[in-house]
């Protein structure tokens, strides 16, 4: 008899055995300053009531935005709450995502009357001060790729800005959902470049613009010649990638445009959705309030 083997076989079946994990990973989380609330309130009550709320409100199978905000209670015990799925997920991997969302918030902020927190899929915000009508997009955390292009850096992020720019304004003013992807199919000098860029769908059009251009331009300050980067944020959030990251087709599939020549025009292509995700490479990350 072959002892190993044996040992080997058991040792698989018993992996085969152990629980699946999310494959949506947590990006981060800030625990909030507002206060803390204690066990068997009515603020605790309610916070269970609106993390339900939003789960169900914004993976209902009869919305397509993937997006819900709800109130709460009265004052002193009022709570204000805003969920938002990624645009190319489905209603089921939405529903999945906030609801270990809802977990991990409590879990990791156990008691604190406001959290923020970040998934590749989703991310879920509730607090005591009312939030839900501002376009306010701080909590912003930011993640890039250390990996650097081998080419011109300078033509590098010209080529990332021109992506994000035209997805920035595909979301803002052409989408209902306020979400947007495209693919920057550039010279031999560098890969294909993928970029996404989404608003929270309560935005208005020039709302969500400036929103994601305010991102946009923050980008050479952090992102020079990195491969890969993203800025999330409450109300707004970009990514950008050499491999794709989101669902299906691209809805803009771009060509980069020559030195000193007018940028051409997008060719639109409607994206059917994805339900996974992966990241690709080293990656640092920086948060900022």
């Amino acid at each position: 008899m072959n002892f190993p083997h044996i040992v080997l076989a058991h040792f698989l079946l018993a992996l085969l055995r152990l629980p699946t994990v999310n494959a949506d990973t947590m990006l981060h989380r800030f625990c909030g300053s507002t206060g803390n609330y204690t066990a068997n309130t009515t603020y605790g009550f309610n916070l269970q009531t609106l993390l339900t709320n939003l789960t169900t409100g914004a993976a209902n199978s009869s919305t397509k935005f993937g997006f819900s905000k709800r109130t709460v209670g009265s004052i002193p015990s009022e709570i204000f709450g805003l969920a938002l799925c990624r645009g190319d997920v489905s209603n089921s991997v939405c529903y999945s995502c906030l609801s270990q969302a809802t977990q991990d918030i409590q879990n990791l902020c156990p008691y604190n009357k406001e959290s923020t927190i970040y998934y590749d899929f989703c991310l879920l915000r509730f607090s005591n001060q009312n939030f839900i009508f501002s376009t306010d997009n701080s909590r912003q955390y930011l993640k890039w790729n250390n990996l650097n292009t081998t080419g011109s850096h300078a033509l590098f992020d010209s080529y990332v800005h021109y992506l994000m720019t035209t997805t920035a304004n595909y979301a803002a003013f052409n989408s209902s959902k306020k979400f947007g992807t495209a693919q920057l199919n550039q010279s031999e000098a560098f890969p294909r470049i993928y970029g996404l860029a989404q608003c929270t769908p309560d935005m208005s059009d020039s709302d969500c613009a400036s929103c994601l251009n305010a991102l946009v331009g923050e980008m050479p300050k952090w992102f020079s010649g990195k491969i890969g980067a993203r800025i999330l944020g409450v109300r707004c959030n970009i990514r950008y990638e050499i491999y794709s990251f989101y669902s299906g087709a691209s809805m803009l599939s771009l060509t980069a445009p020559t030195e000193n020549a007018p940028a051409p025009a997008p060719v639109i292509t409607l994206t059917p959705p994805r339900t996974n995700s992966s990241d690709q490479g080293l990656e640092t990350i920086i948060k900022f309030i």
